[in-house]
């Protein structure tokens, strides 16, 4: 049975949401309805109803991403899809992907991305793992730096709520532009998601920390934490919880670790989104008593292969000649010639012999420079030749490996 699939009305709204929270067992909240009302994009939006029914949902938010090569692009941030229970296997998620990556290709936009509940869902769609992140847990008892690190010039300090209102944004895109991968934030992405800080989303832990690390006025980075006190026998059992961290150069590493770790009354400090290459254990004096639990975190759709591939610089000079096989997108796939170059590519379509043959999966799994075609090779995931596949992996590889510390 085929559902009708279309965006929802403005007075919709609250079914749309039902749908989603019955699909994720959460209790619906109409309080944080109308709190996320202003962030909803009623036209990037599909439903998929049976009758008069909502069953199925996904939405889109418009974001800019940065991509190797300090650059950024439009980027379709696929979130809140969802299938309602009574409605499973019934193709209901396929229709409403299939039209969605097709709205995006329309929009212009050449990549689609989004965080999955359960890593089995997207690949059929065409999605790869982009990136991934590793669960961070630091005893503080171990949280020591080295002794031979690079002596912070400038100074660390605490930004008041309206300070960080004032100056965080601007800090934020300038810093995010070095890590691909990245999300940009508009105004009222700062105001709902970050500076509204409800008791909702803390877990009993405080309101955010902003803190800043300058040399000589100008922010060279910035983490932004909870706390949580707690005492077990007057024993301090306290838990920091770092919510982003960015910094451009090992001395602001260097003073933003410092403070995390300085802080009295702590057992524990956690980082969720901790990056798949941060530099976090050569700092410490042992690394060994970080835990880190690896997983994967961005997915990432290309739906335009010619415009994706010539939007990012790359990791080395050469030619590469691919096809991309892609049965999920109509129009998607085909053969292709990639001209690439560190200071940027050409990417366009050719009638030449491939010399690897990929899924839309797999180009997601490179593209931001956070895969490995060998590795992808070996699992018999990508066809080739040897040389081929080295090749791709010094064009596609990047310096610094795609990170998203923004949840959507």
């Amino acid at each position: 049975m085929e559902h009708e699939i279309r965006t929802i009305a403005q007075e919709e709204l609250e079914a749309f949401r039902r749908c989603q929270a019955y699909a994720f067992g959460n209790e619906f909240n109409p309080e944080h309805l109308e709190v996320g009302r202003p962030l909803f994009e009623f036209d990037r939006n599909l439903a998929a109803l049976d009758g008069g029914l909502i069953v199925g949902t996904a939405g889109v938010f418009n974001f800019q991403m940065t991509v190797p090569g300090e650059r950024s692009i439009p980027t379709a941030g696929v979130t809140m899809v969802s299938v309602r229970p009574t409605h499973r296997r019934r193709g209901i998620a396929t229709g409403v992907m299939r039209r969605q990556l097709e709205q995006v290709r329309e929009r212009g936009e050449s990549v689609a991305i989004l965080w999955a509940s359960e890593s089995s869902i997207y690949g059929r769609f065409g999605y790869g793992m982009a990136s991934q992140m590793d669960i961070v847990r630091i005893p503080r008892v171990w949280a020591n730096l080295r002794n031979d690190l690079p002596v912070p010039p400038g100074i660390v300090r605490t930004l008041s709520i309206d300070e960080a209102r004032e100056s965080l944004p601007a800090i934020h895109e300038r810093l995010r532009m070095l890590v691909p991968c990245s999300i940009g934030r508009w105004d009222k992405w700062w105001d709902i998601r970050i500076f509204r800080d409800s008791p909702d989303w803390r877990d009993g832990h405080t309101s955010n920390f902003y803190v800043v690390y300058e040399e000589e006025g100008v922010a060279k980075g910035f983490v932004r934490y909870r706390r949580k006190g707690d005492f077990q026998d007057w024993l301090a059992k306290g838990q920091v919880s770092v919510a982003e961290f960015y910094a451009a150069t090992p001395e602001a590493r260097v003073a933003l670790w410092s403070h995390v770790f300085g802080m009295d009354l702590v057992e524990t400090i956690s980082w969720e989104y901790g990056g798949m290459d941060d530099p976090l254990p050569f700092l410490l004096k042992d690394p060994r008593r970080i835990s880190r639990n690896r997983i994967d975190a961005i997915w990432l759709r290309v739906v335009d292969v010619e415009k994706a591939l010539s939007s990012r610089a790359y990791g080395a000079e050469g030619r590469l000649r691919f096809e991309v096989r892609d049965p999920f997108l109509s129009g998607a796939g085909g053969r292709f010639e990639l001209d690439a170059l560190p200071e940027g590519g050409v990417c366009r379509r050719s009638s030449a012999e491939p010399d690897l043959v990929v899924g839309p999966e797999e180009l997601g799994n490179l593209y931001l420079g956070g895969g490995s075609a060998g590795a992808l090779w070996s699992a018999g995931r990508i066809r080739g030749g040897e040389r081929a596949v080295a090749l791709a992996d010094r064009l596609f590889g990047w310096h610094v490996k795609p990170h998203c510390q923004e949840g959507f």
